[in-house]
């Protein structure tokens, strides 16, 4: 597919945007698992600060050019490990502005690159003639981590037997293109492509949810599609209302990688249909666990205090599985996750990219909320839990005093020493 010049230097934001935002034209080729793009990137007040910036992208793209609203000079380094736990596979692209920005002005950046992604080892990112899923994890855009969170609008060229879909609200331009916009902040800028989506459409608590798959049977995704629709149903009551008015689920049809979410939008790896009946309560469970991330996402992701994101969100799809399949289910899982926490370090202060992190975080995290709602009680600890959401509260020293506050003195001692212990 041939492309014409990148319109983005001379694009507008509309009104006095501060925030982060990213604008980006984007050619997928899938036969040839690559991908070419130009990004402008308008950084905030905060990154105005900065002589010296550092972004992630994947170590496989070759950089056609870098500039920015004022000189810079960059070099991109793939020789070096990736420092950031999640990205592996990324190059690390430094960035120094050789003059200050205006104190009035956004620090805008214009990057061109292209490369190929081809598959990732664990799976999760790729671009091939089946599947095209693109996020952070392989980062296809220039990834900044202390971003943390920003918008973005996406323009996505493809071949046009393609549909597009992604995070943010998804509108076909024409025939091959596609215009992906997030309005509201985000950590991840998903893009993902196929040639033989199906969907399935339902609401249940305030949320308008979409079911998107590919190579699945119906009578699968419409039991993992009414089992998912009763755990968001669980977790408004349980919980409160999730700030998302709508989500998206989707099945890629991919065995390894694992799922994983981000806000509105749950991403599960490829059902085998064969065992889905046998395997009926795990897969649940990995349903349940994302569709949970509505609720837990407020910590960060890149240290030990990431235990409020993943060890609440597991702990919820066991709640979830405790009502669907019966407390017998719910304790086998347990004491499953009680043998592979034998001899695991602390949660407190454990690294994020510890071989052992996910047992702590997902195993070991999950025992300590089972035991703090053995000491608080069913009802007691639902309301813990609602007043944690409500107060957006992302860091272990709040949770602690919330604890302290809701439950009394010697939970909150307990909880520490399980922390530490």
């Amino acid at each position: 597919m041939g492309r014409e010049e990148s319109k983005l230097k001379h694009m507008t934001m509309e009104g006095d945007h501060r925030e982060t935002h990213y604008n980006v034209e984007l050619t997928l080729d899938p036969e040839q698992g690559s991908l070419h793009a130009n990004v402008e990137l308008l950084c905030s007040s905060i990154e105005q600060q900065c002589s010296n910036l550092e972004f992630y992208l994947h170590k496989s793209m070759e950089i056609k050019s870098i500039t920015g609203s004022v000189p810079i000079t960059y070099q991109f380094d793939v020789e070096q490990p990736c420092s950031f736990p999640f990205t592996p596979d990324a190059g690390t692209l430094k960035i120094k502005l050789t003059q200050p920005v205006e104190d009035d002005k956004l620090l805008r950046i214009w990057f061109e690159y292209e490369g190929n992604i081809g598959v990732l080892p664990w799976e999760v990112n790729r671009i091939t003639p089946s599947w095209v899923e693109l996020g952070f994890y392989a980062p296809w855009f220039p990834y900044r981590p202390e971003l943390k969170q920003f918008c973005y609008d996406v323009q996505v060229q493809i071949d046009p037997g393609y549909e597009v879909i992604g995070l943010g609200e998804v509108k076909q331009l024409g025939e091959g293109l596609w215009h992906i916009s997030q309005k509201q902040p985000s950590a991840d800028m998903v893009v993902m492509a196929s040639n033989r989506f199906c969907r399935l459409r339902d609401a249940v608590s305030g949320l308008e949810v979409e079911l998107d798959y590919v190579d699945v049977p119906k009578w699968v995704v419409e039991d993992v599609f009414k089992k998912g629709l009763q755990a968001l149903k669980w977790y408004s009551e349980w919980f409160g209302v999730s700030s998302s008015v709508d989500m998206r689920i989707v099945i890629a049809p991919r065995t390894e990688g694992g799922g994983y979410a981000r806000t509105g939008f749950v991403v599960l790896p490829r059902i085998d249909t064969e065992s889905y009946k046998e395997q009926e309560v795990s897969y649940f469970t990995n349903l349940a666990h994302e569709c949970a991330h509505l609720w837990w996402a407020h910590a960060p992701v890149n240290s030990w205090e990431d235990w409020l994101n993943e060890s609440f969100a597991e702990y919820s799809a066991l709640m979830a599985v405790r009502e669907l399949f019966g407390t017998g289910r719910f304790q086998n899982i347990i004491a499953k996750k009680l043998k592979r926490s034998e001899g695991m370090p602390p949660i407190k202060g454990i690294k994020r990219n510890d071989e052992r992190a996910f047992t702590v975080l997902y195993d070991k995290g999950c025992l300590v909320l089972y035991e703090l709602e053995q000491m608080a009680g069913r009802k007691e600890f639902i309301g813990l839990l609602r007043k944690t959401f409500q107060q957006k509260v992302s860091s272990t020293e709040e949770f602690v005093e919330l604890v302290g506050a809701e439950v009394g003195n010697e939970a909150k001692k307990k909880l520490n020493r399980l922390l530490s212990s």
